[in-house]
């Protein structure tokens, strides 16, 4: 599941009994009721496997995805799916950004006072930043502290400093250190200290560790939400600088020093240091799927309507980026509820319903990829559909639905999606579960781009637990008779849908999520995670708030927040973290080629 949070339902023989719905067949013997211990076996030799060591934690991309995704393609031709046209197969193919490596041209020269050149190659003592923007500089160098301009705070590294066309050198942190709590702890990220430079017309960046720190190397990595900064940036030991004092004759260890005692910036030029810095990084794509499949309806009137059932069958890999494990060790992060549960589930309910084969309109059965990176897979499939997306009339998602609880708790969301879903879902329940039901569309998992395509959404979930993004989430951890409930619930309410003669009608609702992090303002806009142009792409803005007040919509590109250029995510959120509720702030966006700007009076969380 994305970032933070997820969805919900069901129990076989108890409640073919409470409802009079047909329970989970046996594929081999259509027609013969399959007890829920025959199922939870069966969840369980998918869960062992999806979250087992050898697929190495499923990171999209990675060959531990490659061969998920084959096992679970497999599967679906064993049930009898039908490959949906204009697909590779079972597979959807698109395109993935996997990883950033380095150009031919790449270097750090560093030029003493005394005429003394230090010429580095990438890993030796510096490596460019993965978001790098391509380009150099040869120029004077310049000390700014730690990059940090935070007026509210009355702190600013760049005061009395005018580092136009210069290559400016900072610290890593903040006066505050490693405190995530810290007042400047929102100033110290790599994607602040670079606009801030940026804005102060900075010709490129060299960030340096903390003197007082030991040197680490870091590598060069890739940030999906950050792929060009705008500013050719790299990373160095602050021991290249050894040889640096200030003008009251101090090194930079003292200089680091006193600055976080007193909380007072020392920046200086740095007199006879020049550099040359260049950067050259790409961006690595590979072609990854979402792992699809159907069965045809019957019903002439009803077939070419879809009721899509789906759930991600990504994790994190070794760990990285996404992951909320306290070591820093790569490590194995198993995903097993997260979300080989949801992937075991759409399975087992593919298996079904092919045995079945009495639906009226056509299933389409989905495991994506892509989903811990950002909604990445479905939003692929949503933006190029091999079919057209107006076909679809709900769509069903399951991620982490193998932790059913003792008291059988179990969140659904999207329930306002559609005036049917809260009656359905009551009668379907006949009270078998403790039902915790959310209005909102919009949610971390992959129904959210259905939903932002007008379609009517579930989203089936039994909740956060200690294992969430770790690497304990193993398979025997998983309630496998629960979850076996759940997919009969989750069958239950599919086939209510299904015997309908109407289509289930689309209701936008009010946001019970507010999506500007931990933020004092609401704004109501949800990020197009999968964009990686300039700007801030929306996938949908929330029913009521801010900015569809405004008239911000879904695919509109923001490039301006107020006074500030907005290039990608985190200037979007340093930008939100400046603000204050009842801010009236004009919004500069893309739609199309115009360029439109509107006022928005920011809310309050």
């Amino acid at each position: 599941m994305l970032k933070h949070s997820r969805a919900l339902l069901g129990r076989i023989l108890s409640l073919t009994l409470l409802l009079g719905i047909p329970a989970l067949l046996s594929a081999q013997s259509p027609g013969r009721l399959e007890p829920d211990s025959v199922l939870a076996s069966r969840i369980r030799d998918h869960v062992r496997y999806l979250a087992g060591d050898e697929l190495a934690g499923r990171r999209t991309g990675e060959a531990g995805c490659t061969a998920a995704a084959s096992y679970i393609a497999q599967k679906f031709q064993n049930a009898g799916l039908v490959a949906v046209p204009g697909c590779d197969g079972y597979f959807y193919h698109y395109d993935y950004l996997a990883g950033v490596t380095l150009g031919e041209r790449n270097w750090l020269t560093i030029r003493h006072p005394n005429g003394t050149e230090v010429k580095l190659a990438p890993g030796d003592r510096y490596n460019p930043f993965g978001f790098s923007d391509n380009g150099g500089a040869d120029d004077d160098l310049m000390f700014a502290g730690y990059g940090i301009t935070a007026k509210d705070e009355n702190y600013d590294d760049y005061a009395g400093l005018d580092v136009r066309g210069r290559i400016v050198v900072v610290m890593r942190y903040s006066p505050d250190g490693t405190n995530p709590h810290g007042a400047l702890a929102r100033f110290a990220t790599y994607a602040s200290k670079v606009r801030t430079a940026h804005e102060h017309g900075a010709a490129a960046l060299v960030i340096i560790n903390p003197p007082l720190d030991p040197p680490v190397l870091l590598p060069v990595a890739l940030d999906r939400n950050y792929t060009n900064a705008g500013l050719p940036t790299v990373f160095a030991f602050s021991t290249l600088f050894d040889d640096v004092r200030d003008p009251a004759g101090r090194t930079l260890a003292k200089v680091q020093q006193l600055t976080d005692s007193l909380r007072k910036p020392i920046t200086f030029p740095m007199r006879g240091w020049k550099a040359s810095v260049k950067v050259h990084v790409n961006m690595r794509r590979v072609n990854v799927a979402d792992v699809i499949g159907m069965v045809p309806g019957n019903d002439p009137a009803l077939r070419d309507q879809i009721i899509v059932i789906g759930g991600h069958y990504d994790h994190l890999g070794m760990g990285g980026e996404g992951s909320l494990d306290g070591g820093h060790e790569p490590a194995i992060h198993h995903g097993a509820d997260d979300n080989a549960s949801g992937s075991a589930g759409v399975m087992e309910l593919a298996r079904y319903f092919a045995a079945q084969h009495t639906n009226r309109r056509t299933l389409v059965f989905m495991c994506f990829s892509g989903e811990e990176e950002g909604l990445l897979g479905s939003a692929a499939f949503v933006g190029k559909p091999p079919f057209p997306l107006e076909r679809v009339s709900t769509m069903v998602n399951m991620d982490m639905i193998g932790r059913l609880d003792t008291a059988k708790s179990l969140i659904v969301q999207g329930v306002g999606t559609s005036p049917w879903w809260k009656p359905m879902l009551d009668s379907n329940n006949a009270g078998h579960f403790i039902l915790k039901m959310v209005e909102d569309g919009f949610g971390p998992s992959d129904h959210s781009s259905f939903y932002a395509k007008g379609i009517p959404v579930l989203f089936y979930f039994t909740g956060l637990h200690s294992d969430y993004h770790r690497p304990t989430d193993t398979w025997d951890k998983i309630n496998y008779g629960g979850e076996a409930d759940v997919l009969a619930g989750v069958a239950g309410m599919v086939q209510r849908i299904d015997a309908r003669t109407e289509r289930p009608p689309f209701t936008k609702t009010q946001s019970s999520t507010r999506t500007s992090g931990g933020f004092k303002v609401y704004v109501g806009t949800i990020p197009d995670y999968a964009y990686e142009g300039k700007g801030l792409r929306l996938s949908g803005v929330s029913e009521g708030g801010p900015a569809q007040k405004g008239g911000l919509k879904e695919g509109d590109i923001i490039v301006r927040f107020g006074t500030r250029q907005i290039n990608n995510i985190y200037d979007y959120t340093d930008a939100l973290g400046d603000a204050k509720p009842k801010d009236r702030v004009e919004i500069e966006f893309l739609r199309g080629e115009e360029k439109k700007t509107v006022t928005v009076e920011l809310g309050s969380r």
